[in-house]
């Protein structure tokens, strides 16, 4: 007995009529025929009985296609767990995070994730965006945070907001600060950072471009440790606007009163994997976090 059979009786005995039921399953006449042939003779009795009008359902016939009816329903219920549990976000994702949890929303993404994918598991990896693009690149990392641009043809990414970024320095340099131009801001102490940072970029941009070489006498990746460092004296580099201005108000850093350099905040993952349903659920959860 197979299930095209089934298919092929319950189908005639809702047309009751073998021309319309061929039609309706977009196969032969004669092979229609034949599937219910095939059945009544492995049932060991008549399921139809024919006429020149149609063919109407023997009282054998009419308890065997409740039962077909109840069969073909679980099989297509099945076929569609199936595909549900295909379809379903499951796995971990590790996100690369260049800012402090609460920066960044982790919170608010897991619980965005949590209603799309409770079966999906996060593991956090703290970074700096220019690391964090090549942990992504690798596959050791699904995706991650960064601020500046993406220019890997590798990663896709999604801008998630603007933000502008603040030279502040020691509160000893505040005066040297509050009248400088860019070239004499290169003449004072910097704290240095390395090539994959994105406030490299900005020094690029802005600095060495304009043959202007900062003086350094020691670096760091990590942004708290730059601002630690700016706090004890160290030298000169770069803050987020909001936070800059709260530790000026608090008397931990003076700010240059020149303008910002704008940088955005964005969300980086492989771009082969852009329809795979775990990535889906992890950029509708980003989206719901930060656009929505």
């Amino acid at each position: 007995m197979e299930f095209y059979q089934l298919r092929s009786f319950v189908t005639i005995a809702h047309e009751n009529h073998l021309t319309r039921a061929a039609e309706k399953l977009h196969i032969s006449q004669p092979a229609v025929s034949a599937h219910i042939k095939a059945l009544e003779e492995e049932l060991g009795q008549p399921l139809f009985v024919r006429s020149a009008t149609g063919m109407r359902l023997t009282p054998a016939g009419k308890e065997l296609c409740r039962q077909a009816e109840v069969i073909l329903h679980e099989v297509e219920e099945f076929a569609r767990i199936g595909k549900d549990l295909l379809d379903r976000p499951v796995g971990t994702v590790r996100i690369g995070l260049n800012r402090n949890a609460e920066f960044l929303r982790i919170s608010d993404l897991y619980r965005q994730l949590r209603l799309c994918g409770p079966d999906i598991e996060i593991v956090l990896h703290q970074s700096i965006s220019g690391t964090i693009m090549q942990l992504v690149e690798k596959g050791v990392l699904n995706c991650g945070f960064i601020l500046g641009d993406c220019e890997s043809e590798v990663l896709k990414s999604l801008t998630l907001a603007g933000f502008c970024l603040r030279i502040v320095g020691p509160m000893a340099l505040a005066k040297e600060l509050a009248g400088a131009d860019l070239a004499m801001l290169a003449d004072l102490p910097w704290i240095g950072i390395p090539d994959d940072c994105p406030y490299s970029r900005i020094m690029e941009r802005y600095f060495y471009s304009r043959g202007l070489r900062p003086k350094t006498g020691v670096v760091a990746d990590q942004q708290a440790a730059i601002v630690s460092m700016i706090q004890s004296g160290v030298g000169l580099n770069f803050m987020l606007e909001e936070e800059a201005l709260q530790a000026e108000k608090q008397g931990q850093v003076a700010l240059w009163p020149g303008k910002g350099f704008p940088i955005a905040l964005s969300f980086v993952w492989r771009r082969k994997e852009s329809d795979t349903p775990l990535m889906r659920a992890v950029l509708g959860a980003m989206r719901a976090t930060w656009q929505e």
